[in-house]
């Protein structure tokens, strides 16, 4: 290439833009000074946003995060209180609705697992050591999750029970194994009649909040029908524990954004209706308070004082991230199921 002296070209040698200038006496090309400040510029390889090195850093902080919720499950285990998932530092806790909720919890969900559910975790202002908040509801959408049954029945009737769907059935046989220490099930049903005898092994059930029980239906006349409610993955059981927190699985992974918002209005409904009378909170109408997350509410801090969900907020699996819900726009009269 001819050109005349002093003309400066641009170069590009692979990741490094060189600089030189070509000289018809001596017939060769030299090096600007501009090598080593351009060179800087393009000396690093890029890399694009999804990528294995982004993958495997995700990887990583799941595996920290894992460990630490261990960690808080076994330290809950051993005080007796329920595990509940702890705000860090650097978090922002912003509340949304639960229509963007659910949009949000999908957007974060990075790694799908088959196997996980969505949680909705809420904090009622109830005083559980005057009242109890407890009892079952019947979702809209069931549930795939797969539920070992054991109907307490006499020994004549068990295999009439095990033709209905449950795992396993009878009276004798089961309270020996049970008290050799077996507990190959997640749910016991039984008939007010046969309960004297379930009794003998109340110390190993109990604390493992397995023991039938008439206000977590239970403890139920038809027994054939309480076996298929238990296994289509209808029926719920909720429980308010520590300092009223609700933890309740209201759907799966193959749920779409409209079941997920049914089963959740659903069960707040649930809750309402079982609110103790002691307890605070109004109805069902939806307070005034804006949507938009930061702005100020007509009602002051008051409407904070006299709210019955105090907190709230959805989680699919153990490893997605923590949306919160505003507590206002969750009610069943309110449009945040909607927008």
């Amino acid at each position: 290439m001819a050109a005349a002296s002093g003309r400066l070209y641009l170069r590009s040698c692979g990741h490094i833009i060189v600089s030189s200038a070509f000289h018809p006496a001596t017939s060769s090309w030299s090096t600007a000074g501009m090598v080593g400040a351009l060179g800087a510029v393009r000396g690093k390889k890029y890399k694009p946003f999804h990528n294995m090195f982004r993958a495997n850093k995700l990887r990583e902080i799941r595996k920290k995060q894992t460990e630490a919720t261990e960690l808080a499950a076994s330290a809950a285990a051993q005080d007796g209180t329920s595990p509940v998932t702890a705000a860090r530092p650097d978090e922002v806790r912003v509340a949304t609705t639960p229509f963007q909720a659910t949009r949000l919890m999908r957007a974060f969900d990075v790694f799908p697992e088959k196997s996980s559910t969505v949680q909705l975790w809420t904090r009622l202002n109830v005083d559980l050591s005057r009242e109890s908040v407890r009892g079952t509801c019947h979702l809209p959408h069931g549930l795939q999750t797969k539920i070992r049954v054991l109907a307490f029945c006499p020994d004549d009737e068990a295999e009439e029970m095990l033709k209905a769907g449950a795992d396993v059935a009878g009276i004798t046989d089961p309270l020996r194994r049970i008290a050799q220490g077996w507990l190959g099930f997640d749910r016991c049903l039984a008939t007010p009649l046969i309960m004297p005898q379930v009794m003998k092994v109340a110390r190993v059930l109990g604390p493992r909040k397995l023991m039938p029980n008439p206000r977590s239906g239970t403890v139920v006349a038809n027994l054939k029908a309480a076996i298929k409610e238990a296994k289509g993955g209808t029926l719920l059981e909720y429980r308010a524990e520590g300092e009223g927190e609700i933890r309740a699985s209201i759907a799966d992974t193959g749920f779409s954004d409209a079941q997920v918002l049914d089963n959740m209005k659903f069960f707040i409904q649930t809750l309402l209706r079982a609110r103790p009378r002691g307890a605070s909170g109004g109805g069902g109408a939806a307070a005034p308070k804006a949507l938009i997350p930061g702005t100020p509410s007509p009602g002051g801090g008051k409407e904070t004082q006299d709210a019955y969900f105090l907190e709230a907020s959805i989680q699919l699996g153990a490893h997605g991230p923590v949306v919160r819900v505003d507590t206002d726009t969750m009610l069943p009269a309110s449009v945040g199921y909607f927008r």
